[in-house]
């Protein structure tokens, strides 16, 4: 139950898109929809929402509109044109986090969210992915905590090509080995990326925890273009998943801020030595697993917390949660996970309807 006497329709993100429909507290989540850049897709987008609306005869006097805070969204242009009492923008990454806690019913539990995926449109403008906070769904989430920021050349093309975005990340990682030379064999792509970081053109600052697996993917030898949405991660899972344990990378968390430059600079040499590949993923897991686990016991011993929540598409990595809930578990902290909706885009719109619900103190209107 979502304690609302209003209806509420959230309209969720542009990838792997759900709308929820919210009528008498009842939480009511579509099928699949999409892609929204699917003209198919953004077709079925449109006649479900008439259907929702349609099918719990909801009155469009009283209806509040959740919807995504990214300005240029095709479910945020949507929402805006829909005849409503109401639109409330939320912020992705905390959609995220209270899609957990809304699944629950757990209004006031106060938490450690951790919201880890490629791309969410930031508070600031940029694109965050690798993000910590703190908080519940009755008060809000704080930005407590997230990835150092590294430079996205090109845009949404790096995510496309995984040698693109580790250009972004690479660029801050002093003493590398050549990138060109084997065992790496780097294509043009990667220095043209480069030239694009010197020139400042079509750079965007980023957070996302899913480039930084691209660049670690790159460095591990994926250094193709991607055929389908998150595939240089899931390939770096499954080589990770081929090698036994083996020490962690450093990942270290100071200051709010967690440093991927010596996990990736340890990745790069280890490789350049000829270290097994699959030696060189698992550690990587494992630096991220150590790194999550020792950010969330430091902020949770500091602010008296003791359950993690953790969604995004990033979790979907079954290595990486296996590799966390141990470490959390050693310092008494319980971690939720997604079960009812899933842990990417397509929890979203659940989450967006809990935050609407509760009031713009936790989400922020378009005007």
């Amino acid at each position: 139950m979502i304690p609302v006497e209003r209806p509420i329709l959230a309209l969720g993100a542009d990838l792997k898109n759900t709308i929820t429909l919210v009528v008498d507290g009842q939480a009511f989540v579509s099928q699949h929809i999409g892609d929204l850049d699917d003209a198919r897709s953004l077709r079925a987008y449109r006649e479900t929402i008439e259907d929702l609306l349609t099918m719990y005869d909801v009155t469009r006097r009283e209806l509040l509109v959740g919807m995504d805070a990214h300005p240029q969204y095709r479910s945020t242009a949507i929402a805006l044109q829909l005849t409503a009492a109401e639109h409330r923008a939320v912020q992705h990454h905390r959609a995220h986090v209270a899609s957990v806690l809304v699944e629950r019913g757990a209004w006031r539990t106060r938490v450690l969210g951790m919201s880890l995926d490629g791309t969410g449109y930031g508070d600031d403008g940029s694109i965050w992915g690798g993000e910590l906070f703190v908080g519940c769904v009755e008060d809000g989430f704080e930005r407590v905590a997230h990835l150092r920021s590294a430079a996205l050349p090109g845009g949404d093309a790096a995510a496309r090509h995984p040698v693109q975005a580790a250009a972004g990340f690479l660029a801050q990682v002093d003493e590398l080995p050549d990138l060109s030379a084997a065992p790496f064999g780097f294509p043009a792509r990667y220095t043209d990326a480069l030239r694009l970081l010197e020139t400042g053109t079509r750079v965007f600052a980023t957070t996302s925890a899913g480039r930084l697996f691209d660049a670690a993917a790159a460095l591990l030898g994926f250094t193709r273009p991607i055929s389908y949405e998150g595939q240089a991660a899931i390939w770096t899972e499954q080589l990770a998943r081929t090698a036994s344990p083996v020490e962690s990378y450093p990942f270290p968390f100071d200051h709010g801020e967690l440093d991927w430059r010596p996990l990736l600079r340890a990745v790069a040499w280890d490789r350049a030595r000829g270290r097994p590949q699959a030696d060189i993923a698992r550690a990587f897991h494992g630096a991220l697993a150590e790194g999550l686990a020792e950010a969330a016991v430091s902020l949770c011993r500091a602010l008296r917390l003791d359950v993690v929540v953790a969604s995004g598409g990033v979790l979907q990595n079954e290595l990486l949660l296996e590799e966390l809930a141990p470490r959390l578990a050693r310092s008494r902290l319980e971690l939720w996970t997604n079960h009812a909706v899933p842990c990417n885009d397509g929890g979203v719109s659940l989450g967006q309807a809990g935050l609407a619900a509760v009031g713009p103190c936790t989400s922020s209107r378009l005007s």
